[in-house]
This record gives structure tokens, sequence and C-alpha cells, in this order.
């Protein structure tokens, strides 16, 4: 239910639109969009820290109420500042979110003895969290024909609202949360170093969320570059949902050792990747490729850090690799958007492929040394 009500938000299809409309320049997006970014990386880490020491349910409900927050100000929102100061509360429900959700559910299955389920059910999740995005982006096409584009704000601020009242209803996973759970980060770090195979499921997750998001943010353009017109994009929009909710429903990979299934989802990534840059046609084949294997790695990440990870820092793990992910996009998005603007976009999803794999190479190495 609570993921159905933070995923039905139909504000999302015509978001610049409203911002355009309430005088928000592209520079003007910008700025909000570095706001939103660093009041996440600066809480990102505190948050983790702390819903591991005093508990999972309060974070949650603190982050849905900064959501809440932030779309009641951009309902009202007509300068700069108010537009900033939305952003911030983004930053601060997303921060409390990350880590938490995952968690919580985690702690809540293994309560009742059912945590082999982990995987399935962040796949199902995952899926449910796809296909009501995708009724939301219907409905808020739908709307503008007949509503102003404040009535999808509206929409949008009842359903977080009622993931709230959702969460509201939620019973904490720890009855009692120790002092002694909260440990210093430079003893989190220890452990990692004493447990290699975490750090390398911990940077497949980073790699693969840092080289998703550039073509998430880029593959209009893609299909622009590739003489497919923008009455089209609807539909290659639904097949790269298909492709990811196809891949968290996929039964998970039992078989074989992990670390070959890690090396081998990652390589097929990388090849698709670099296929769909230099083919036309069939480009689109690759496209699907890489969100069914994105789709199929979300939920396996999901179980194998929740599982490796110490009890006492399960969102801390989580909270690490988004902030890790965050940094990595900032300083790759540098090399990507210069290299993207002086050759093409498809040589730099290249570039971004090269230095996904130099970075995995010399984790597995430092592993080995580790082992």
């Amino acid at each position: 239910m609570m993921r159905f009500a933070t995923a039905f938000v139909p504000a999302y299809v015509i978001e610049r639109l409203f911002w355009e409309a309430r005088g928000m320049s592209v520079l003007d997006v910008i700025y909000a969009e570095i706001v939103f970014a660093l009041t996440r990386l600066s809480l990102e880490l505190p948050f983790g820290r702390a819903t591991d020491r005093f508990g999972r349910k309060w974070f949650l409900v603190f982050g849905m109420m900064a959501e809440c927050l932030s779309f009641a100000i951009l309902l009202n929102a007509y300068t700069l500042t108010a537009f900033l100061g939305a952003m911030v509360l983004a930053g601060v429900g997303a921060a409390a979110i990350s880590g938490t959700e995952e968690a919580f559910l985690f702690e809540t299955l293994e309560q009742v003895g059912r945590v082999e389920r982990f995987e399935r059910t962040v796949g199902r999740l995952n899926a449910v969290s796809l296909m009501t995005a995708g009724l939301a982006a219907l409905t808020g096409s739908w709307l503008t024909q007949s509503t102003a584009f404040e009535f999808h704000y509206k929409i949008s601020l009842i359903s977080l609202m009622s993931a709230t009242l959702v969460s509201l209803t939620l019973h904490e996973t720890r009855l009692v949360v120790e002092e002694s759970t909260a440990r210093p980060l430079r003893l989190v770090w220890r452990e990692l170093r004493t447990r290699p195979m975490l750090i390398r499921i911990f940077l497949f997750s980073v790699l693969f969320g840092t080289t998703i998001n550039f073509i998430e943010e880029f593959w209009q353009l893609s299909m622009r570059d590739r003489g497919i017109p923008m009455t089209g994009f609807g539909l290659v929009f639904i097949l790269i949902m298909v492709a990811q909710g196809v891949g968290n429903l996929l039964p998970a990979l039992k078989k074989g050792s992990l670390k070959v299934k890690l090396n081998g989802i990652l390589v097929v990534f990388f090849v698709s990747v670099i296929s769909f840059s230099f083919t036309e046609a069939v480009s689109l084949i690759f496209l699907f490729v890489m969100f069914l294997l994105y789709g199929l790695s979300e939920p396996m990440t999901s179980s194998l850090l929740q599982t490796y990870a110490s009890a006492k820092e399960r969102a801390t793990i989580v909270s690490i690799a988004s902030w890790l992910e965050s940094v990595l996009i900032i300083i790759v998005g540098l090399g990507f958007g210069f290299i993207s603007k002086r050759a093409s976009l498809d040589i730099a999803y290249v570039y971004l492929c090269l230095v996904s794999f130099v970075l995995w190479l010399y984790v597995a190495r430092l592993s080995k040394r580790w082992e």
C-alpha cells in the first residue's frame, strides 16, 4: 500500500512544465537539483546511522512527512527561494527513507521466519512501483487536457499523505535498540575490509546504479539521434518499464558462485551498453536487455546487502552505497558531460562502461588481497 501511494505521483509527468509556469528557468532547475543532491549527500550517512541506533519506523514516518511538506510548498511556490526550500525538504525525506525501508522489510521478514522471501518481495514491490508510476504518468498526461498543473500536485500530495498515514500503522521491528549498536564509521569500514564479498556486492550496486542513472537521464536524446520520432518515446518508455518490471519478477539466481554471478551480470550489462552505443536498428533490443538486467539486480543486491551486512548497520550500509553512488555520479558525470559535448553521447556511454569496469577490476584485486 505504501509503495503504491508513494509511486502514484502524477505531478512528475508535468514537473518541468509546472516549474516553468511558475517562472523557473532551466538554470533555476539546475540550482534546485544541486540543492537536492547536496542535502541528500550531507544527510544520507547521519540518517543511516541514526535509524540503526534508534529504530526504523519513525524515520520512515519522518521521511514521508518531509516529502508531503515538500509538495505542499511546491503548490504555493512562486519564487526560487520557495522552490529551493521544497528541494531541501525533498532531500531530507529521501535521505531519511534511504536504507530504512529495506532494513525494515528485512527485519520484519526475519521476525516471522520468512527472510528467504526478501529478494522475491523486493522484486514484487519494485514491480508494483513501476506499474503504479506508469499509471500515474498516464493519468497525469490525461489530466493535462482538462485541468491545471496544480491539480496534479494536489492529487500527488493526497497520495503521499495516504502513504504517511499507512507508515504510522507500522510496528517497529526491534523493541529494544541498544546504544552499542551505533559504531563509528571507521569501525564499519574495518568490518567491510574483513568481508571482501560484501565490498564486491557494495560496488556492484554502486556501479549498476551509476551507469543506469545516465542511461535513464539521456535515453530520449539517444532515441532522437537514431531517428525515432518523439511520438514514439512513450512506447520506448513503456518498453523500459516492462523490461525493468520483468527483471524484478524473475526468479532469483540460486545456482553457481556469487562471484561468478556478479561478474557475469556486469559483463553482459556492459556489453549491452556498448552494443547499444554502436547500433541503430537493434539498439532497442540492447536497451531492453540493460533494463532487464538492472531490474534483476535490484532485488538481488538489496537481498545480498541485507544478508551480508551486520544487523547493527543494515541501514548504514545501504546509506553508504547510496551516498557513494551520488558521489560517483557527480565525479563521473563531469567526464561524461565533457565527452558527450566533444565527441558524442554514444562515446560517453562507452567511457562510462570503461570507468566502471576499471573500478570493478581494481576492487576485485583489492578484495583478493584482503581475503
